[in-house]
């Protein structure tokens, strides 16, 4: 899940959503702004600018990418300039021609703060009822069974949203990257590390009990979960304050647990949901333009000079996310990941204390990870052993 926390926000305005409840409001606690652990995370900007770039140009631009000049993504880009989305010239979507892996890409040069596009707040999907401060979605797979019933498996609703709907990734398409809940029970063991082992089966729980309460399918459910779990954005909510609050609430350290750690509420953003995501080197995040006004905006910040070419990437999570959230969240495994190191040394009784820890040594799993390019499963389980015991420290 992409946890967005709002920073320096008094309210969300009107996020205007088509769903089966009627435009709600919805209201988002502030959070202190500064050197908040949570990466990824939205910050009220007035700025309005997009385009332009800095200092004169030197050279052409080398693109590295491919543009998607497919139907879906064209009725897309038209849906969203019909809903008077800005900046869109700025960005290409496209497929690094390295990887082909689909993603955005920027058209010209971008000043560090600067905004590069920015989609109407009423274009975003809602995948709760607000007035229910997220208690109809309290897990991811509520999420999914919430997408079916909203828009996928609603005829007027997914006629509405098609232009958004066709450009989500298809189950066992080159965008579908599954998370580890896809796993059979001896590919889970495989992983070897505890805490990511006992997620995926927790997940798997999740989907297989709502499955059964809403009267649907654990295969569509999961995928359903997975589009939320990898495309959804977490906005922090709480109620009005008043006279009937309920008594504060605190975790096992005896602190106070804020109410926007609480209730949140998923929301799918079109366009910027195509972000790629960079462990170590983010070079944008995404930022809420006037929330105090009913027509707020998701946007894409610079958070440094980005020159014409280069690949637009944020971070994903918490934005302090190591390998195991990454790839229980989003399927893949960082080519690099700092925070890797930090979570081996916390330790915890749910992770690999140790190297010798595991059943195969480093290079036993290089070696088997050369054997292994014709099954991209194997091939997934191997990168994520070799991700975590290369960062051990020696």
């Amino acid at each position: 899940m992409r946890q967005l926390h709002l920073v320096s926000l008094q309210l969300l305005g009107f996020l205007l959503v088509f769903v089966p409840f009627p435009r709600h409001i919805f209201q988002v606690d502030a959070l202190a702004a500064g050197t908040s652990n949570k990466g990824r995370k939205v910050s009220s900007s007035k700025s309005t600018g997009g385009g332009g770039g800095f200092g004169a140009a030197s050279k052409a631009p080398t693109f590295i990418h491919t543009p998607d000049t497919s139907e879906s993504t064209q009725n897309l880009l038209q849906f969203l300039k019909a809903q008077k989305a800005k900046g869109l010239d700025n960005v290409d979507i496209g497929f690094h021609q390295g990887t082909g892996v689909r993603g955005l890409f920027c058209t010209t040069n971008m000043k560090q703060g600067q905004i590069i596009c920015r989609i109407p707040s009423d274009c975003a999907l809602a995948l709760s009822d607000p007035n229910k401060n997220g208690e109809d979605a309290p897990t991811v797979a509520h999420g999914g069974s919430n997408f079916l019933e909203m828009y996928w498996n609603n005829e007027q609703n997914k006629r509405l949203w098609s232009p958004y709907l066709d450009t989500l990734p298809k189950q066992g398409s080159e965008q579908f990257d599954p998370t580890p809940d896809f796993l059979g029970e001896d590919e889970l063991m495989l992983l070897e590390f505890p805490r990511l082992i006992q997620r995926a089966k927790e997940r798997k729980e999740q989907v297989g009990k709502v499955a059964a309460e809403k009267g649907i399918s654990e295969e569509e459910l999961r995928f359903a979960t997975w589009l939320v779990s990898s495309r959804a954005f977490q906005l922090s909510l709480s109620a009005p304050a008043n006279e009937k609050d309920e008594m504060p609430q605190y975790d096992d350290r005896g602190q106070v647990i804020d109410k926007a750690q609480k209730k949140t509420i998923r929301v799918m953003v079109p366009f910027i949901d195509m972000a790629n995501h960079s462990s170590d080197q983010p070079n944008c995040k995404l930022t809420l333009i006037d929330p105090e006004k009913d027509d707020a905006w998701f946007a894409l910040e610079a958070t440094r000079p980005i020159s014409a070419g280069k690949e637009l990437v944020i971070s994903y999570g918490s934005g302090v996310d190591s390998s195991v959230e990454l790839l229980m969240d989003y399927g893949f495994v960082p080519s690099s990941n700092r925070i890797d190191s930090i979570m081996l040394e916390k330790g915890g009784d749910d992770a690999i204390a140790k190297l010798d820890g595991w059943t195969t040594t480093l290079d036993e799993d290089k070696t088997m990870l050369e054997m292994s390019r014709d099954d991209p499963v194997l091939q997934k389980i191997l990168r994520f052993r070799i991700r975590l015991k290369e960062s051990y420290k020696r």
